[in-house]
């Protein structure tokens, strides 16, 4: 027993060690394995490393060759050893489209060097669009290069640059006709599977080597990917022979993968294709069938495809899921298969269709070629024989969804005859084809919304699947309009919650389906009309909040989706204090702030639209023989279509109600004008339409939109917008300087019925908010469009609301009513002589020929300080700060350090000896234009480039030094350049179009003209202010008029669609302000370092178009920041808000008193309880 125990133990001890023994090995193994991977690691961040360090070296030896050369194209591959870089390079002196389609010079470089062994660049050119490989001529060749059998090609050995890191090859001498060179890497020395490297994923690597004109006639701004896409596309589409739908998605499976990237317009391209095809302007087969199973493969493979696509490019995926809403979902081979298996079950319920009957021609075409059409056609056959045998029913519902009988019969197996009933198969045959019609919409539609939840409804997450149920219970019940918006748009939430987390591709592309169902069916909901809804205020805003927060889960990333969970979080705020205080005149400003805001967000929206996608709707409709009106009306139907029109008709609901509480007409006085007016009607899209043009006197301008800066023909009378812009904008200071009304229309109806006068003899006056228009002789056109003007089309309006650029200084103390005086009057104690300081009047009263300087240099220096201004050298913005500054203005009002490069400084540039030729351009430039006629400012871009292409002179140079010196720049150096150019453009502004056009209109020639140029400090205001001291809209002097934005001015005083905060102020002891309306604006601008304004002498000449025309710019580019006004304290802190509103008054006052009590408008800003006057000058 004993000795049975002993051994016991000894096997245990042997186990153990035996154990022991094994864990130490594995812990071994472990830690050989870790240094095996960490050595690895290291290896491979140093080979990474290196990689990288030779693709820079690449990359400088390109940058090289490329000074004085524009890149025209340029193509980047990379494989596990190293890269490929291809760049076609042009002269910059090629300017005209002629020179652009010469071919340019190949540069090639590669890193892939494997020890030193041979490379050789196998290559060819290819001509045209489509055109294949073929050998360049021995005139193009670098040396050493070969032609290969087949001529074909010619390969090159690339030559090991400088350093040893790369190598590289020159191709230059292309002929004419090029447009590109096809290419692939062959390493001859190298292992049998590394000897010949392409474009990685298949197919030959290439460069674009000429600049082409797209047949098509797609707009220039459409990309080259795009441009060469559309190409690919038509050419399959109108000449192969043999062409269906499952090619076609095939095809664009194949873009999606090699070509589409991230580029807006090739996503552009993929909708507009699609959606041709959905409306069956392309073929859906020709000369080939293609079997069901096929076809709903090819289909499933691309809507995955763009599925998965969806989650890796958020800023486009706008339009990757309108390509997905024109295409059914598809299926398994086993979706496909039984749509030809299920009509045979279908035939044999009567024996007696047999050849020649309409089920068995339809049984043909789904065995040979099923397509989206069938789904209408079992459609039919249910209103067929739930009606008895309804051939009528059968009829219409064919021809309403256009499946005409000429379509059937078609068809490549068409189907020519009509259904017959049998009365005793009526319940089966409707069971059946139902069950039916579930399978072909499984696979041709992807939007219907039972199947596509049934389909997910498995691996949805509880809470989401708990929330779709309820938008069933809600729409199925009839509750109210904004229940069912709210259950829908949570439900899209919980969806895209899901679609951001761990799905598969499949999984993807099933919930995205469902998301566009959910959306489509809401749609459908509103355009009914049948939802109840009472439009009470409550119902409204609520109705609104949702619109808006399901349209920004259909934004992706683009900034105007968080745009529009800010006017979601605003019109929150609005529903709780309607809640706690009821309807208000407030509250009624705000909702109507908020839906400014909302209305724009919708016109960037539209705006996006048409940029990407009008060109190419019109190049690819044309090319594919559309109907002109499909072609006219495509992006206009793209948008109807889109998740935006909701918004828009609810906002449309919604107007009527917020303007009763907000107290507002349909009309919104801008700059007013009192006369009665006689003239005809123009109407016009955008405002800018009509500059240049001769209206007789009395005309009335009506347009849909209007940017805030143009200038609108001599002698109109009214100008009626479709928008609304600030009554400080250029474009109502100038209505107010010409003695023209200017004029919102903002109610959708009655713009419509004024539109409908367009060139009628009309009467029209303004009576305080009202304005009337009464036809005195209607025209033929107006008599037709009157008729119709009940079915004009509701459209969203374009609101451009805008105004030119301000705020920027320096900091000091915190803003408190401490802080401020008691009252604007006050002892001034001038600072410097009275002797220094030019007499005001004579500012007010300067002519344009007292500031004409001649050619000869200017003898004062290149920049000044205050102390030196005078009206010879500066504008009245310079000369005001000036006298804010000697005159000792209160020091709670801060005036930033100004220096001016006076006027004249122009002239010395162009009269320096480097800038000799461009001057003799310039003055050939002017003298065309002096020559030129009316409205024609085609030489205008030209006049400015010459200014933007002058040399630095170093006397200049050294000047702009000491001006970022004095403005406190700690990298003067660095700052240089942007300097300059920030110069540049202010003087180049002197040839904006606008201010030509003003020019000619009062008779000034440029020479005229002097442009002074105020270099500041930019503040980064928390909020920016312009104050006009006599209120412009009344006329009253006693009333100051003030507008108010968050961030810098140049939302208030730039184009910046939206509303600034207008208020008014009686002057006097006791400042009572009064809001007008609440700010709109979707984004504020923050950054910029330092400013240069334009100091013309022109914008405070009576009569003149007024201020901005010219220029101010930023040394760097400001940014934009999304504005959530729910938590914006000038919005709902009362306190901080008549605070205030209450300094700017103050400032008014005060700036107003010590300009010798003419009328002033002040721009400036506010920042960290800090105020700051930025600039002064008469108002006009």
């Amino acid at each position: 027993m004993a000795r049975r125990h002993e051994e016991e133990l000894k096997k245990a001890e042997e186990e153990m060690r035996a154990m022991k023994d094994e864990e130490r090995k594995k812990v071994e193994e472990q830690r050989r394995i870790k240094k095996e991977r960490e050595e690895r690691e290291k290896l491979t961040l140093v080979e990474r490393e290196q990689k990288n360090e030779r693709r820079a070296a690449a990359i400088k030896y390109l940058d090289d060759a490329t000074k004085g050369f524009n890149t025209l194209a340029s193509a980047e591959y990379e494989f596990p050893d190293g890269h490929f870089l291809l760049r076609c390079i042009q002269p910059e002196a090629w300017k005209s489209d002629e020179e652009k389609a010469q071919p340019g010079t190949v540069l090639a470089a590669t890193t892939i060097l494997l020890g030193g062994q041979k490379i050789l660049l196998h290559w060819g050119l290819r001509k045209g669009r489509r055109g294949g490989w073929s050998a360049a001529p021995e005139a193009a060749w670098p040396p050493g290069t070969m032609r290969m059998k087949d001529g074909k090609a010619v390969q090159t050995e690339m030559q090991p640059l400088e350093g040893g890191m790369a190598k590289a090859l020159e191709i230059k001498g292309l002929p004419e006709g090029t447009s590109g060179v096809l290419a692939v890497l062959h390493l001859p020395e190298a292992e049998q599977h590394m000897q010949w490297l392409g474009k990685p994923g298949g197919g030959d690597m290439y460069v674009e080597v000429a600049e082409t004109r797209s047949s098509l006639g797609l707009a220039k701004h459409v990309s080259k990917v795009a441009q060469e896409m559309a190409g690919w596309i038509v050419e399959r589409e109108m000449e192969y022979g043999s062409w269906t739908l499952m090619h076609r998605y095939n095809y664009g499976s194949e873009l999606v993968y090699s070509t589409c990237g991230s580029d807006e317009y090739a996503w552009a391209m993929m909708y507009v294709w699609m959606r041709y095809s959905q409306l069956r302007v392309l073929d859906w087969q020709r000369s080939y069938n293609t079997q069901p199973r096929q076809l709903s493969h090819a289909q499933m493979t691309f809507v995955t495809n763009l599925a998965k696509k969806y989650r890796e490019l958020g800023s486009l995926q706008w339009e990757i899921r309108l390509a997905m809403s024109c295409v059914g979902r598809g299926g398994s081979a086993g979706n496909g298969q039984q749509i030809r298996d299920d009509i045979l079950v279908i035939l044999r319920h009567d024996r007696s269709w047999g050849h020649g009957s309409m089920m068995e021609d339809w049984h043909q075409k789904l065995h040979n070629n099923t397509n989206p059409d069938d789904v209408i056609i079992c459609e039919a056959l249910l209103v067929f024989w739930r009606g008895n045998g309804n051939i009528q029913g059968y009829r219409d519902h064919l021809n309403g969804n256009g499946v005409t009988r000429e379509r059937m019969a078609a068809y490549q197996q068409p189907v020519r005859a009509e259904p017959t009933f049998n009365g005793h198969i009526k319940d089966t045959m409707i069971w059946e084809l139902e069950k039916y019609g579930r399978l072909l919409r499984s696979v041709h539609l992807g939007t219907d919304l039972n199947e596509s939840y049934d389909r997910v409804r498995g691996y949805l997450d509880g809470d989401t699947r708990a929330k779709i149920d309820g938008y069933y219970y809600a729409r199925n019940s009839n509750h109210p309009l904004q229940d069912q918006l709210w259950a829908a748009a949570n439900s899209r939430q919980g969806l895209m919650k899901q679609l951001k987390g761990g799905v598969n591709d499949d999984q993807a592309r099933d919930l995205l389906f469902l998301d566009i169902a959910l959306d489509a069916d809401v749609r459908r909901v509103v355009e009914s009309g049948k939802a109840y809804f009472d439009g009470s205020i409550a119902s409204t805003l609520s109705a609104l909040r949702a619109t808006a927060l399901a349209l920004s889960l259909s934004e992706g990333d683009q900034e105007t989706a968080t745009q529009l969970r800010n006017i979601d979080s605003e019109l929150d705020k609005v529903s709780q204090k309607i809640a706690h205080t009821g309807e208000s005149h407030e509250v009624g400003l705000r909702c109507a702030a908020a839906m400014t805001n909302a209305k724009n967000i919708l016109t960037s929206i539209i705006d996006r639209f048409h940029r990407s996608m009008d060109s190419i709707s019109k190049g690819l409709g044309r090319a594919f023989n559309a109907e002109t009106e499909i072609v006219d009306i495509f992006v206009e139907e793209a948008i109807r279509g889109s998740p935006a029109f909701v918004l828009s008709m609810l906002l449309r609901k919604a107007e009527p109600e917020v303007r009763r509480i907000a107290h507002l007409g349909p009309y919104s006085v801008i700059s007013p004008f009192h006369e009665e007016t006689t003239g005809p009607v123009y109407t016009y899209a955008h405002l800018k339409e009509c500059q240049g043009a001769t209206v007789p006197k009395g005309s009335v301008i009506i347009a849909d939109v209007c940017g805030g800066d143009e200038d609108v023909p001599d002698r109109v009378g009214y100008v009626i917008i479709g928008s609304t812009v600030d009554v400080l904008s250029h474009v109502a200071v100038r209505a107010r300087n010409e003695h023209h009304g200017l004029i919102a229309c903002l109610d959708s109806d009655e713009m419509s019925r004024i539109k409908a006068l367009k060139g009628s003899t009309c009467k029209a006056k303004l009576e305080g908010d009202n304005f009337h228009i009464e036809v005195v002789e209607h025209s033929q056109e107006s008599s037709e469009a009157l008729k119709q003007a009940g079915k004009v089309m509701k459209r969203v309006k374009s609101k451009g609301l805008i105004t030119p650029p301000s705020g920027d200084l320096k900091a000091s103390r915190m803003l408190s009513d401490k802080n401020l005086p008691e009252k604007a009057s006050g002892s001034l104690v001038s600072r410097v002589s009275s002797g220094n300081l030019p007499d005001f009047e004579s500012i007010m009263k300067r002519t344009p020929s007292m500031s004409i300087i001649p050619e000869k240099q200017l003898v004062a220096s290149w920049a000044i300080r205050p102390a030196a201004y005078t009206t010879e050298l500066v504008g009245s913005k310079s000369l005001n700060l000036q006298r804010l500054l000697a005159l000792e203005i209160s020091d709670w009002i801060h005036i930033p350090t100004s220096v001016t490069i006076p006027n004249g400084a122009l002239k010395k540039v162009l009269n320096d000896e480097a800038n000799a030729e461009l001057k003799k351009k310039f003055k050939e430039l002017r003298t065309t234009a002096n020559r030129s006629e009316s409205g024609d400012v085609s030489f205008c871009p030209e006049l400015r480039k010459c200014i933007m292409d002058l040399s630095l002179p170093d006397g200049l140079a050294e000047a702009l030094r000491g001006v970022l010196d004095e403005l406190g720049c700690e990298d003067i150096d660095g700052s240089l350049d942007g300097t300059w150019k920030a110069v540049k453009g202010v003087w180049a502004s002197l040839w904006n179009e606008r201010a030509h056009l003003a020019r000619r209109k009062l008779g000034l020639t440029v020479e005229e003209v002097d442009m002074a140029v105020l270099c500041q400090k930019v503040v980064d205001a928390d909020y920016a202010f312009v104050i006009h001291t006599h209120n412009p809209i009344t006329g009253d002097r006693d009333e100051i008029y003030a507008e108010v934005v968050v961030g810098l001015g140049e939302t208030l005083v730039g184009n910046a669609p939206g509303q600034a905060m207008g208020f008014t102020v009686k002057k006097g002891e006791k400042l009572q302000p009064e809001i007008k309306s609440f700010p709109s604006k979707a984004f504020a601008l923050k950054g910029g370092k330092y400013i240069f304004r334009s100091d013309s002498n022109a914008e405070d000449l009576e009569g003149f178009a007024g201020a901005g025309l010219h220029d101010s710019i930023p040394i760097e580019e400001n940014h934009k920041v999304d504005i959530d006004y729910a938590n914006e304290k000038i919005v709902n802190e009362e306190t901080f808000r008549t605070t205030l509103m209450t300094g700017i008054a103050r400032i008014g006052m005060e700036v107003e008193e010590v300009m010798g009590g003419f009328p002033q408008d002040i721009e400036g800003c506010y920042k960290d309880g800090e105020f700051y006057v930025v600039q002064a000058r008469p108002q006009v």
